[in-house]
C-alpha cells in the first residue's frame, strides 16, 4: 500500500505540473508528455477532479470517428499567491494563481500604518481559493536566521519594520528587494545561464546581491553586498561621498538629480565600488538594475570603469526585468512555494 500511495502522488504531481506548464490539457496530452499509461492518468485525473484541483472546461473533436476529448485546468481550490513590495514609493500587492498567470493588483501610497496599509492591500484581493503563500520584498536586508528585517541608517524602514506573521495566514517569506530582483534575473532574466553572478541595484539606495550558482550569499547577517556602506580613503561610505558630491539629499541618492549632473563621476564612483566587491568574489557577470543601474546615460560609465578594474575579466550588462524585478522575484519563490503545498 505505501508503494501505490506512492505511485498516485508522483502520479497527481506530474499532472498537475503538465496542467501548470501548459494551461488547458486533455487526458491523451497528459498521457504522451508523462508518458504515463492513460487508464494512470485517467485515475489521477478523476483524484485531482474530485479534490477541486482540476476542473472540465470544454471539449473537443479527437479526428477519431465519435471520440471526443476533455480539456482540464486548474481549479479554483489550487488557490493563489501573493507577492508584497513595499518601499518608500507605498505597498505593490499583486496576486497570481499557480499558473503565474495575474489575478489581481492593488497599490497604496506611502504614510500612515505600514501594516494596516498591508492588511488593506491583501482584503482588497479577490481571488479564488485558499491563499498559498506570500512573499515580501523590503528596501532592507533581512537577517537569514531570523527573517527578521535589519534597520539600517538611510534605509526606507530606519527604525525597523513589524512582521506580517499576524496579517496573513499562509507560509510568508521577507527578503530584500536586491535579493528578489537577482532571483527574478536567475529565473528568467540575464543570468539563467551565468555560473555566478552579481546583481547591483542603483537606485535611492545601492545594494548588491552576490549568486554562486543557484546559491544567493547572504553573510552572517544578512549584509552581504551592502556596498553603499563601503568606506574609501577619506573615510566616508559610498552613498555619503555621492551625497557630498551633489547627487542627491541625505539620506537618498535623487534619479533626477543624477542624471542632471555629473554622469560620468557618478558612474566611476559606482563602477569602482562593484569593483571592489567583485575583485574578492570574482563572478562571470555583473548585472545592473534599478532607475539608475540599467540607465542607459549611467551605464556605459559604469561598464567603463570596471574594465581592466579586476583580475579577471567579466561580462557587464543590463538586468531584463527592470524596476519590476524586486516582485518578478518574489511572485516566482511565492509561486513556487504554493505549488509544492499543492502538490504536498
Amino acid at each position: 500500500m505505501p508503494r501505490l500511495k506512492m505511485l498516485r502522488e508522483l502520479t497527481d504531481r506530474a499532472v498537475l505540473a503538465e496542467v501548470f506548464t501548459h494551461g488547458r490539457v486533455t487526458r491523451v496530452d497528459l498521457a504522451d508528455r508523462t508518458g504515463i499509461s492513460r487508464p494512470t492518468i485517467s485515475e489521477s485525473v478523476r483524484r485531482l477532479e474530485a479534490a477541486g484541483l482540476l476542473t472540465a472546461t470544454g471539449s473537443r473533436e479527437t479526428g477519431q470517428r465519435g471520440r471526443i476529448a476533455t480539456f482540464y485546468e486548474l481549479g479554483a481550490d489550487t488557490g493563489h499567491v501573493i507577492a508584497l513590495e513595499l518601499n518608500q514609493f507605498g505597498v505593490h500587492a499583486m496576486a497570481y494563481d499557480l499558473r503565474q498567470t495575474v489575478i489581481a493588483e492593488r497599490r497604496a501610497e506611502p504614510g500612515g500604518d505600514l501594516v494596516d496599509k498591508v492588511r488593506a492591500a491583501i482584503a482588497g484581493i479577490e481571488a479564488p481559493g485558499p491563499l498559498r503563500a506570500v512573499a515580501v520584498s523590503v528596501a532592507n536586508p533581512v537577517d537569514p536566521a531570523t527573517r527578521a528585517v535589519i534597520p539600517l541608517a538611510g534605509s526606507p524602514f530606519p527604525e525597523g519594520f513589524v512582521r506580517l506573521d499576524d496579517v496573513v495566514d499562509a507560509p510568508l517569506v521577507v527578503d530584500n528587494d536586491v535579493n528578489w530582483a537577482a532571483l527574478a534575473e536567475r529565473r528568467a532574466g540575464a543570468a539563467t545561464e551565468a555560473t555566478s553572478f552579481a546583481y547591483v541595484h542603483v537606485g535611492a539606495g545601492i545594494g548588491m546581491s552576490l549568486c554562486l550558482g543557484d546559491q544567493l550569499i547572504r553573510g552572517a547577517h544578512g549584509l552581504a553586498g551592502e556596498i553603499g556602506y563601503l568606506k574609501g580613503d577619506n573615510g566616508l561610505t559610498l552613498t555619503d561621498a555621492l551625497l557630498r558630491q551633489g547627487f542627491g539629499t541625505p539620506p537618498a541618492i535623487d534619479v533626477p538629480t543624477v542624471l542632471a549632473g555629473d554622469r560620468p563621476a557618478f558612474g566611476a564612483a559606482i563602477g569602482r565600488a562593484v569593483a571592489a566587491a567583485c575583485t574578492v568574489f570574482d563572478p562571470e557577470l555583473v548585472l545592473f538594475g534599478g532607475p539608475l543601474g540599467g540607465h542607459p546615460e549611467i551605464l556605459p560609465h559604469i561598464r567603463a570603469a570596471l574594465d581592466g578594474a579586476t583580475p579577471a575579466p567579466m561580462r557587464v550588462a543590463a538586468g531584463e526585468f527592470g524596476d519590476a524585478a524586486p516582485i518578478w522575484g518574489a511572485v516566482a519563490w511565492a509561486v513556487d512555494h504554493g505549488r509544492e503545498r499543492l502538490l504536498a
